[in-house]
């Protein structure tokens, strides 16, 4: 994540298939210098593979590949916002504090 602003998302599949995603796809391409057609045109792709990721970890049997493409287009005004709304349509249950464990 920078600044809030714009984060690369990347995971790991126990096969050791890798993804990654950019959040805020607007300010992903005016810092990395890649044309905002272009990162827009991976979105697919990447939406696939993080439910694929998703899902070797036991979650996001029931989501649709085109509801993770929703999130990977949208913007939020922080970027921890938008990832926490990643996880949370990948299909990952809510964190629970440690504190409330006990």
């Amino acid at each position: 994540m920078h600044d809030s602003d714009v984060a690369l998302v990347w995971g790991m599949e126990p096969g050791g298939d890798r993804w990654d995603a950019w959040l805020n796809l607007q300010i992903a391409a005016e810092i990395s210098d890649r044309p905002l057609f272009e990162l827009d045109a991976c979105v697919p792709g990447d939406a696939r593979r993080a439910l694929a990721w998703a899902r070797s970890a036991g979650a996001g049997d029931d989501v649709a590949a085109t509801t993770i493409e929703e999130v990977l287009r949208s913007d939020e005004t922080f970027v921890e916002e938008l990832f926490a709304t990643l996880l949370d349509r990948l299909g990952f249950p809510a964190a629970v504090a440690p504190e409330a464990e006990g």
